[in-house]
């Protein structure tokens, strides 16, 4: 194998490669060996087929399995030799290998060269003392108490506190139904309102219906909405009360908590108190997290590469494609709110790309990285929802470099939570 690596500005690199006709040929008899076991032909036993009959029948396949084969081999070992760290998908040039003829192809990405990048660690999150929240220590109580209580179906009188609620709610606007703020039939609790809190818009409405009624109220559509246009304008929510169950619970006493596997009921209350007191403290850090994150996203005297904020932009559009195709049912609706979304993604993807050089940075300075289980266990789990083996699914990803981006997330939210550990301030 042959190789060139060019560097450009905007932090691309272009990695240029070359296999000769031998080397293809190695390749292309390693690859096509898989297809004989398999294939039956009559006349001859399985796995005895000739390869030239197989190589016929299959060319177009094994075609594609050596090309995958060489440009991961290639990837890997320049890499290596080279201590390149690709931290995006590639963009690949070139046709696929060909038995018996020299194969060239180049590849472009973005790595992340040594400059300059702000020490995150000089940044200070101020997080609260976790407390337990008496309406969720409450809610965690009555999941220990109605394992010996009793659920019974409400038909008559409107909901309660505690109670368990069927509605369907549908978001309209204008007359239309909004995507995304349908819920079809779905379940809640009902929970008391604590001081000074904010009532949910949905309160106030479920509360005022009989089982089998339609009430209205209004909201207002969030800040994060996928369509900018319609960002804090009112949406009317029409809701129906489907079903109402309510829970039958015991008095707690010494000889409930002791068949419910407790030392007495003041040892049952305190469980569901640490519980309720580490939900807290879980909130905080991830509220903590993200403060963290931000910060770091608004470090804009750090040049970002042209590259990572391209691929930073394709990763956000495609996440809100996949979300308003599951929503929107017209091409044209779609097609428009993605047009109003673009300029925003650009400036998020800007923030994200920040974000993800100055983590990746932080974690290479400090020789953090992914261990080869966590890894394996992602590699494995996406293989599974393909129904592929990891190994086949690794080596469909080498012409896309789909494994390097996944890596560099990977690792990027990893360090996001060494670096928690050393800003966090209680």
């Amino acid at each position: 194998m042959e190789y060139t690596i060019e560097k450009k500005n905007g932090g691309w690199c272009r990695l240029s490669c070359s296999f000769s006709s031998d080397e293809v040929l190695s390749a292309w008899k390693n690859a096509a060996v898989p297809f004989g076991l398999f294939f039956r032909m009559a006349g001859f036993r399985p796995g005895k087929v000739p390869l030239e009959v197989v190589e016929r029948r299959f060319y177009p396949q094994i075609s594609d399995a050596v090309t995958d084969m060489l440009v991961d081999r290639a990837v890997t070992a320049v890499c290596e030799r080279d201590r390149l760290t690709p931290v995006t998908c590639f963009e690949y040039q070139g046709e696929n290998a060909r038995r018996g003829r020299a194969f060239a192809f180049a590849l472009s990405f973005c790595i992340l060269e040594q400059g300059e990048i702000p020490d995150p660690e000089s940044i200070h999150v101020q997080i609260q003392e976790a407390r337990a929240d008496p309406v969720q220590e409450e809610l965690f109580l009555r999941e220990l108490l109605i394992r010996e209580g009793r659920k019974i179906s409400v038909t008559e009188g409107r909901p309660q506190n505690g109670d368990l609620v069927e509605v369907e709610v549908t978001g309209r606007m204008d007359g239309r139904t909004v995507p995304g703020m349908n819920t079809g039939i779905c379940r809640m609790r009902l929970m008391p309102v604590r001081t000074g809190e904010k009532v949910p818009d949905l309160d106030p409405v479920v509360r005022s219906l009989s089982i089998g009624e339609t009430g209205t109220g209004c909201t207002r559509c969030p800040d994060n909405y996928p369509d900018p246009s319609m960002r804090g304008r009112q949406i009317e929510l029409v809701v129906t009360l489907r079903g109402v169950e309510r829970e039958e619970l015991p008095v707690v006493t010494d000889e409930l908590a002791r068949k419910l596997g407790f030392h007495d009921a003041t040892a049952l209350r305190r469980s569901a108190h640490v519980r309720a007191l580490e939900m807290d403290r879980v909130h905080r850090l991830s509220e903590g997290r993200r403060m963290l994150r931000e910060t770091i996203e608004r470090q804009y005297g750090v040049d970002v590469p042209e590259a990572l904020v391209n691929a930073c932009r394709r990763e956000v559009m495609l996440r809100s494609r996949r979300y308003l195709q599951r929503q929107f049912g017209s091409p044209d609706s779609l097609k428009t709110t993605l047009e109003l979304m673009r300029q925003e993604a650009g400036e998020k993807a800007e923030r994200k790309a920040r974000a993800r050089m100055i983590l990746l940075a932080w974690a290479e300075k400090r020789g953090l990285r992914l261990g080869g289980d966590e890894y394996d266990r992602v590699l494995a789990g996406r293989a599974a929802r393909r129904n592929m083996d990891v190994a086949s699914y690794r080596l469909s990803l080498a012409r896309s470099g789909e494994l390097f981006e996944l890596r560099a997330g990977m690792l990027e939210e990893k360090a996001l939570d060494e670096l928690m550990k050393k800003v966090f301030r209680p």
